[in-house]
């Protein structure tokens, strides 16, 4: 099975809602023909990206359509995109109109404020494995890129839905930029399950998120340790809305006073809170547990996810699961390769099981 192919199954459900607008499934399903017509099978495709109903419409029309999509942040060093694009010269790029001025006359076709154009319609030696290239960081100048197949975001994505109980009724609301893993993660399992994402760009502590939060009946948000510590200094408890039923929190370690402040307002609330351990490397989300739960195994980063393990070498944590990626690629004669990794990675990361199998990190493993 392919993720986004169920989309039929949702066509009146509202996929997206911005601002005032409210876009269904069938409005993807439509726009993902209307893009089949202008980009050829197996092109090879860059995005750059945001928050934002055209970039998202896209993504899932690239991913319906089989193409190859490297995905960058709109905020992305602007050196390292034109890098980006010497490397794995792309048949297309899809970029927000005030992004970069291409003085080059290539074809374009615009699309509200983006613009899409096309550099040239050679077919590319590509691994048809590949579906989707991530960089470990959207914003740093020189991060990994890491190849993703279809196969590992769609066993990651019914992994999280699953564990989450992720429903078609639910709402969502994005916090993360979609060119970031976890970001990327809960758009795939919001709308692979039917459900409806907010899209917002304001920032989580300013009034409008919290309004968009109690005027959509938002169920859930998830974001990065950093952002909660924010939210404990400014006492968030009174912005809590009574229609969310669980955060979730990945990206890095989260200080343990942080994690139980949130602890007691989601005890307080009857929300659940999931902490979650994930790697672009594994697309992304590796294990999980809910805090809530189990109060007791604070500073764990819970139990692997489902058909999935870890093993401890040398106190290092290795992964194995179907969600592993394929590997790195440097340019374009990378994505000529195939899985590398085979369901394989080294985490990098030090840590132990304790006697109820809940894993534990200390540390980075010194390269």
């Amino acid at each position: 099975m392919n993720l986004f192919k169920k989309f039929f199954k949702y066509k009146k459900n509202y996929a997206l809602i911005q601002e005032n607008q409210k876009f269904s499934y069938d409005y993807l399903i439509k726009y993902s023909k209307s893009i089949s017509k202008i980009i050829k099978k197996n092109s090879l495709i860059v995005l750059v990206s945001k928050n934002d109903i055209q970039p998202i419409a896209f993504y899932t029309s690239c991913i319906r359509n089989g193409y190859y999509l490297i995905i960058l942040d709109e905020n992305c060093d602007k050196k390292f995109y034109l890098e980006t694009i010497k490397r794995f010269k792309p048949n297309y790029i899809f970029y927000p109109k005030k992004f970069i001025n291409l003085k080059k006359n290539y074809k374009k076709f615009f699309l509200s404020d983006y613009c899409l154009i096309r550099i040239d319609t050679k077919k590319r030696k590509i691994n048809n494995k590949n579906s989707i290239i991530l960089t470990t960081s959207g914003t740093t100048s020189n991060p990994k890129f890491v190849r993703l197949s279809n196969k590992n975001l769609f066993k990651n994505t019914q992994q999280i839905i699953n564990y989450l109980g992720i429903k078609k009724k639910d709402i969502t609301i994005t916090t993360l930029p979609m060119a970031y893993s976890f970001g990327l993660s809960i758009l795939n399992t919001h709308l692979e399950s039917g459900s409806t994402i907010v899209i917002n760009n304001d920032p989580i502590f300013s009034k409008n998120f919290w309004l968009k939060i109690k005027n959509n009946n938002i169920c859930s948000f998830g974001t990065v340790p950093a952002v909660y510590d924010y939210l404990k200094k400014i006492k968030f408890e009174s912005f809590i809305s009574t229609s969310l039923k669980y955060l979730t929190v990945a990206g890095g370690k989260t200080k343990r006073e942080t994690l139980e402040y949130i602890f007691k307002i989601c005890i307080k609330y009857r929300i659940k809170f999931f902490v979650m351990y994930g790697q672009t490397e594994a697309s992304p989300r590796m294990s999980y547990f809910d805090l809530t739960k189990y109060p007791e195994k604070i500073g764990s980063i819970g139990k692997t996810i489902k058909n999935s393990k870890f093993k401890i070498n040398k106190d290092e944590l290795v992964f194995y699961g179907e969600n592993v990626s394929l590997g790195y690629a440097k340019n374009l004669n990378d994505l000529k390769k195939g899985d590398i990794n085979r369901g394989k990675i080294k985490t990098g990361d030090l840590g132990y099981k304790d006697k109820d199998n809940f894993y534990f990190l200390t540390g980075r493993k010194k390269r």
